[in-house]
């Protein structure tokens, strides 16, 4: 049984307030799920009203972002966290969700595996995204993945950038299907993070009845219409997104 705890990792560019869309992803974390226990691990406690609101709710873990994995360097903060959770994860047991991961429903009935991934992309077979991850503390699947690290090559947004949090698990999964349950593309990162997917999300209005998350995909989403959001607007305005983002407030 993967335990009910949350995993939370961000390490902050530069001296920014903490967004009212990760306080939103908190409060669905836990409003949603009711976990034992939500940990958030940064290099350094967020700032602002919204951390504030939801800093009682989560256990601020202080961590350093690994500059290397076994000896292979790594280059970007975004490969960075994608060894950390692993760590993290192998070491713990729980649930990990990215920071611009908003929860529709409770992952309770995935709790029963031992490990759980869900598919990127409808059409394209584009793999299985690290962008949530339900795993069992030293999960057989999770040390085989881990393992791979060790021919990390990536030197940031290159041709390698998403080998290992994308295509690796994949590959994994072929050779191991025991080790892994797989949901759906829409369970988990579906709309994509195409500008015409994106409008799905944050200009029309969907509900997407098999989603248990949304993934944002805030590296596409975040200068159009993440950074442009208010508390006013999420109440007023109907759309994916924010029907469901009004309720964690």
């Amino acid at each position: 049984m993967i335990p009910n705890i949350f995993h939370l990792i961000y390490f902050y560019k530069e001296n920014v307030e903490f967004p009212l869309t990760h306080s939103i992803t908190v409060n669905s974390v836990r409003m949603l799920n009711n976990p034992d226990k939500i940990y958030f691990y940064s290099d350094r406690a967020p700032e602002g009203k919204y951390w504030e609101k939801i800093s009682p709710y989560v256990k601020l873990v202080k961590v350093k972002a690994p500059k290397y994995v076994f000896d292979r360097k790594l280059y970007h903060l975004a490969h960075k966290s994608d060894v950390l959770r692993l760590q993290i994860l192998l070491e713990q047991g729980g649930i990990y969700i990215d920071m611009d991961v908003i929860c529709k429903k409770p992952f309770t009935d995935l709790l029963k595996h031992d490990m759980v991934l869900g598919k990127q992309g409808r059409w394209r077979k584009m793999g299985l995204c690290n962008g949530v991850i339900l795993a069992n503390k030293d999960s057989e699947f999770l040390k085989l993945w881990y393992d791979e690290f060790r021919n990390f090559r990536s030197k940031g947004n290159d041709k390698y950038w998403s080998e290992m949090s994308v295509s690796k698990p994949k590959e994994l999964a072929k050779k191991h299907p025991d080790l892994i349950h797989k949901e759906p593309y829409n369970s988990f990162h579906y709309p994509l993070y195409y500008p015409y997917s994106l409008r799905r999300i944050f200009v029309h209005c969907n509900d997407y009845k098999d989603a248990y998350c949304h993934h944002l995909w805030e590296a596409a989403s975040y200068k159009k219409y993440l950074s442009k959001l208010t508390e006013k607007e999420i109440l007023k305005k109907d759309t994916t997104y924010n029907i469901i983002a009004r309720k964690y407030l």
